[in-house]
Order: C-alpha cells, then structure tokens, then sequence
C-alpha cells in the first residue's frame, strides 16, 4: 500500500512540472541535468545560425529546415526564381539592342539620296555605304591635323584617337564625342562634301567659312587655341555668298547635324535602361538572400520556443470507477504527431 501512494506522489509531482511553464525550464540557468536530458529527449532544438546559412545560400531553405510547413518556405524560393528569371530577360533584352545599334552603326549598306539646291538648281548626291564611314572620320580629321603642322595642336594624333577595330570603345566613342561625328555618312554629306559632285569640300579648314570656331586668342591666326563648335550646311554656304547667319549653324550635337547619328544614341539609351533593370532586378536578388537568412533565423527561434514550450509528449493521471464501483487511480500518456 505504501508503495502504491509513493507511485501516485511521484506522478502528481511528474505531472505538476509538464504542466507548469516550459519556458521556465528552457531559459532558467538550472545545474539539474536530468532536467536538461528530458528537454532533449523531448524536442532537439533546430539551429538558427545554420537556418541562416542555408536561406542566405538558398532562399527557403533555411526556413523549410525549421518548420516545412511555413509559407515563407516556398514565398522564398518563388521570389528568387522570377528575379533570376527577370534578371536574364532585361539581360537579353540589353544585348539584343546592343546588337541591333552596333549593326546600325556599320553593319550594313545603305543607300541615302541627299538634295540640294544651289543657286536655284537642283543637286542630290546618292551615298551607299554604312551609316558609320572611318574613311570619312579620317579624311576630316587629317584636315584638322594638318591646319598648323609642326606646332603644338589639340587637333593632333592624341585627340583622335578611335579604335580601327569594331570594339567597345569604337561603339561608345563615335555616339559619345562630337569630335567622331565626322564619320557619319548624314553629316558629311550635308557638311564636308561638294553637293555638286559628291567630293571633300573643306580642304581649307578653317579659313573656310562653314566651320565656326571659338576663339580662346585675340589673334584668330593662332587657330592652335581655338576649338571647332559649328558648321553651316554646304546648301546654305554656297547660296549665302559669303553672307552667313551664325543663327543658321548647326552644332555637332544637334538632331539636325546628324540624324542618324541622334537614332543611334537613342538605341544605346534603351540598350543601357535595359541594362539598368537587370542590374536593379541583381540588387533585388541579394536582397532576397539578406531577408530570407533573416527571416530564417527568427523562424527557427519561433520554432523552437512554440515546440518547447507544447511538448509532444503529456503524461495523464486520474481516477476512475472499476467494474465494482472501487475508485482506481489510472496513468495515461500521450504524444501528439
């Protein structure tokens, strides 16, 4: 009899302390280690530095290590997929574009007919070649070179400078400087050559009068101090009679001067947006990896707080009424899955 009452104690006692608060028994500096070892036997804690590690590797993965069930488990994964999936699309999209205005520039053979009208006749000259001709580029800059041999020039071997070669540096240079404008076939044909025939006209920059320049010297003989800004059509030039209106010259960067030069630098602007979002849709991934490793860890902190503190397992005790109306103390345990 006594050792029925002493198994009772020992129960209610048992009893008493899954029922009290188990978070008690997890954050409580305790030195009684056969409390620790029934902790451990009833739930192994997950580990939010390696739940971090998992999602700041792999969006998810972390928080599907600590509680499967949780929507940020698959909300992660689904994020990273289509920012990758965005970020190779505006990738794509950027290179074909790049394709598209470097094919424009030199890629192929076009035939443009510009008109003029000198002096009450009719001129047009038909040009077949790429939108972008070097040999023009060189036969204008040689020119400029050439203006004040043997002194010290800006227009000379260091200021003209590009690439024989269809690099990226070629591409960039002849939309970015004006000083490369001299190689579209648009420009040149409405300001370096004879209309009449088609041939160089400016063989005496810059003492001829459809170049503007602005001088940095009081004497306009020092030209070596001097910088291009302007020109004035040929049309224009030859109907004038020498009498020019600086209203009517055109600068290099202007639609005007070179149309196609101007469709050009629009291409290049679409192809660096599109650049652009790709590189924005690439921040958004790394912030995907920060939030998921975060959102990991306090998952797994979560996680562990909620199991401990509903233990799985839940001893019951109680007493009930036998076959002949005895009242017998009864033990129950159960595990919840």
């Amino acid at each position: 009899m006594k050792r029925i009452i002493i198994i009772l104690l020992g129960v209610m006692l048992l009893g008493s302390a899954f029922a009290q608060n188990i978070d008690d028994l997890i954050f409580q500096d305790s030195g009684d280690k056969a409390d620790q070892d029934i902790i451990s036997v009833q739930y192994q804690k997950k580990d939010a530095r390696l739940a971090m590690l998992f999602s700041a590797l792999v969006p998810g993965a972390g928080q599907f290590y600590a509680k499967p069930s949780a929507i940020t488990a698959y909300l992660f994964p689904v994020l990273e997929l289509g920012l990758i999936g965005g970020m190779v699309y505006f990738k794509s999209q950027g290179d074909k574009i790049t394709e598209d205005f470097e094919h424009f520039a030199n890629g192929e053979t076009v035939t443009q007919t510009f008109s003029y009208t000198i002096h009450g006749e009719d001129y047009s000259f038909t040009y077949e070649g790429p939108r972008y001709n070097r040999a023009y580029q060189e036969l204008v800059q040689n020119v400029l070179m050439n203006i004040n041999p043997g002194t010290l020039d800006i227009y000379d071997g260091t200021f003209f400078r590009l690439d024989q070669e269809n690099t990226q540096h070629f591409y960039e240079d002849i939309g970015k400087y004006n000083k490369y404008v001299f190689g579209w076939g648009d420009w040149y044909h409405q300001f370096a050559s004879d209309p009449r025939n088609g041939s160089f006209f400016l063989d005496q920059i810059p003492n001829d009068a459809t170049w503007v320049w602005n001088p940095h010297h009081s004497d306009p003989a020092l030209v070596h101090y001097n910088r291009w800004i302007k020109n004035y059509r040929i049309e224009y030039y030859l109907n004038s009679g020498g009498n020019l209106d600086p209203a009517h010259a055109v600068a290099p960067g202007e639609l005007a001067a070179s149309p196609w030069r101007q469709e050009y630098l629009q291409m290049r602007r679409d192809a660096n947006k599109q650049y652009s979002y790709a590189n924005y849709v690439g921040l958004g991934l790394a912030v995907n990896h920060i939030t998921a490793a975060i959102d990991a860890a306090l998952l797994t902190r979560q996680v562990n707080r909620s199991s401990l503190a509903q233990n799985r397992f839940e001893i019951q005790y109680y007493t009930g009424l036998s076959g002949n109306n005895n009242i017998t103390p009864t033990l129950g345990l159960s595990y919840r899955f």
